[in-house]
């Protein structure tokens, strides 16, 4: 609850992002006030478990790498222990009193004064007599029985809102207080951590193509258009294609030649080309645009704007979460891409893993000269696509030098317009 020391052991990115991306959703709500509209896995948020833990750690190192992370996300993570502490049981209270105290002085930082502060502070807590006192149910809301004191320095919310009473450069604490001043402190060890992380952190997102996929789709989702997690309008789509995986290349170079997708086609592009960036009304107007021409194919789709308008954009506004359940849909992963084959009329599913050499061989060589593609052909196969997508994407930007896995079409975007900027 109070997360003084990180999870150990290995996890899977999939797993990691639905740690976080849980997190950040309850965490939203409980800002709002609408915790009990959480439809999400509560798998991944039972207190002090491991996905718990994975979570909050993983929000901590991708908020030291971003103020505007920070700010958006650490009010809602104090509302978070605020709620906890407002439902804890007294066992669970002595419990974490003994779980903070134990955990830092085996971190060996009991020179830093917050370290010092929170072991005092929960030693003075779990007093016998003090302890029975504030879980009475006699406790008043303005009890002063008991009292300590705290350098003023570490309460700067209590003391602007004039919580707490100075003395001598410190702010002393009555015993009514202890889940404000836990609150607080909570607050300073959580920025004091970050500040001390954040070099490190910003290293590890730029050396760590996962990580920094995840922390590219967080801004994405919290952020939207501000934080420029692409950058995909109705006006440059045709230039940004090309930073597209082939998978999506395939998608958009098949609309714009016959102005029809068939139904997942369309789907999975459209979902991809939101996680993108691309605003509701840019969406609208892209699909409006190829689906008022003739289609000039054998595609099962022979819908018509003109007389299907009003399906089309309930449609769209289905997969940006503005219709129906509201549920926020995701753009495939490459695992689902490469699986998913629904017929003979789709023109999805992953090139390197479904497509035959010639069509393969012709898509990549609107891309690369012929020596790479033989180059390429020769290197890579069927049963590694993400490999060979990898291998794909540094072929065309020299300036990634690493072994690069691919696990999603977006990782692959915001990997190329990050190294194109």
């Amino acid at each position: 609850m109070f997360y003084i020391k990180p999870p150990t052991g290995q996890v899977s990115l999939h797993v990691l992002e639905k740690c976080v991306l849980a997190r950040l959703e309850y965490l939203q709500l409980l800002y709002q006030a609408k915790a009990h509209e959480f439809n999400g896995n509560f798998e991944y948020l039972l207190e002090n478990s491991a996905y718990d833990k994975i979570g909050h750690f993983s929000m901590r190192l991708l908020a030291s790498a971003s103020y505007d992370l920070w700010n958006y996300w650490i009010p809602r993570e104090i509302l978070l222990f605020q709620n906890r502490l407002h439902h804890i049981l007294p066992r669970q209270l002595h419990r974490l009193l003994r779980s903070i105290i134990r955990q830092l002085r085996l971190l060996g930082d009991k020179d830093k004064l917050i370290h010092r502060t929170l072991i005092d502070i929960c030693t003075f807590l779990l007093k016998q007599s003090i302890f029975k006192h504030l879980i009475s149910k006699d406790h008043k809301i303005d009890c002063s029985s008991f009292q300590t004191k705290v350098r003023f320095e570490l309460v700067p919310d209590l003391i602007k809102g004039r919580k707490l009473d100075l003395n001598a450069g410190y702010a002393i604490v009555h015993c009514s207080k202890w889940k404000e001043i836990l609150q607080s402190l909570f607050f300073t060890y959580m920025t004091m951590e970050v500040k001390c992380m954040k070099s490190k952190a910003q290293y590890t997102i730029n050396h760590d193509v996962r990580i920094d996929y995840l922390y590219q789709k967080i801004h994405c989702q919290i952020f939207q258009r501000s934080y420029g997690c692409g950058r995909v309008t109705v006006e440059n789509i045709d230039n940004e294609a090309r930073n597209f995986p082939l998978c999506m290349q395939q998608f958009h170079t098949k609309l714009r030649n016959t102005h029809r997708l068939s139904h997942y086609a369309r789907l999975h592009y459209s979902l991809f080309l939101k996680d993108s960036g691309m605003l509701l009304e840019d969406a609208i107007n892209y699909w409006k645009q190829e689906y008022s021409k003739p289609h000039s194919c054998t595609s099962i789709c022979s819908h018509r704007w003109q007389s299907n308008e009003r399906k089309f954009v309930y449609s769209i506004r289905h997969l940006y979460g503005l219709e129906g359940s509201r549920r926020n849909y995701k753009s495939p992963n490459c695992e689902f891409m490469c699986a998913h084959v629904s017929g003979p009329m789709y023109e999805g599913g992953c090139p390197f893993k479904n497509f035959d050499m010639n069509a393969l061989q012709k898509l990549l060589s609107l891309s690369l000269s012929d020596d790479q593609v033989t180059e390429l052909l020769n290197t890579i196969s069927p049963q590694t696509p993400q490999i060979a997508c990898g291998e794909f994407l540094k072929m065309l930007n020299q300036k990634t030098n690493d072994n690069v896995l691919i696990n999603s079409p977006l990782q692959y975007y915001l990997t190329m317009i990050k190294q194109t900027t």
